[in-house]
């Protein structure tokens, strides 16, 4: 799993995503009913982005355990307050960290990409057997952990709901699409595959 120090990155991706969406939102009033639904429709964006980042905050905490016996004894207090919910959640987040750079060598070698429904893609299927179940594994993981992350930020918005998961996915693409290092794939809203510009990152050789 990465330090905490690397966990801030995608906290820092939901800050900008933020900072962005608000400045979007400046000068939206008007009697037009399809620009109020605009206005409405970054108002819910913008709940959904901090409870994302009130979700990052917690793995924050949750990998900043040091390990020593104190420590240990108050998360296992912290953690056994928790609902069924907020434990899965955590569960999932947890989980994408521990697998982060697994998928991220996977992306840099063009074997996954970012889909523009907000979920992990297999892109080219390695032909050695067990590296083809371990891509197949992460891509089930991931995908998993990352509906959890939605539905839990959605029962945590109070305008939203069920209904709204596919903003939830475009939310949580967009943070993905931000999130992409130079040299991987992501797909774009109108369906096409594109390659992140920029100089790709070393992979150790290519997809076998």
């Amino acid at each position: 799993m990465r330090s905490s120090s690397d966990s801030l990155r995608w906290l820092e991706l939901v800050a900008l995503a933020l900072l962005l969406a608000a400045g979007a939102a400046v000068g939206c009033v008007s009697a037009d009913i399809r620009v109020i639904g605009v206005a409405r429709k970054t108002q819910l964006e913008n709940q959904l982005l901090g409870t994302f980042a009130q979700l990052s905050k917690d793995v924050i905490l949750a990998s900043a355990v040091r390990g020593g016996a104190d420590d240990v004894g108050a998360a296992a207090g912290k953690r056994a307050k928790m609902s069924p919910l907020q434990r899965r959640a955590l569960d999932a987040m947890l989980r994408r960290e521990f697998n982060r750079d697994d998928i991220d060598a996977l992306k840099d070698k063009g074997v996954l990409g970012e889909g523009n429904d907000g979920m992990l893609k297999a892109l080219i299927t390695p032909k050695d057997a067990a590296a083809r179940k371990d891509a197949e594994r992460l891509v089930r993981e991931d995908n998993d952990d990352r509906l959890v992350i939605m539905k839990r930020a959605l029962d945590l918005s109070p305008d939203l709901g069920a209904k709204d998961l596919p903003l939830a996915r475009r939310v949580f693409y967009r943070l993905n699409v931000q999130a992409a290092r130079p040299g991987q794939r992501v797909q774009t809203e109108s369906g096409s595959w594109q390659t992140v510009a920029g100089q790709p990152a070393a992979t150790g050789g290519p997809a076998k």
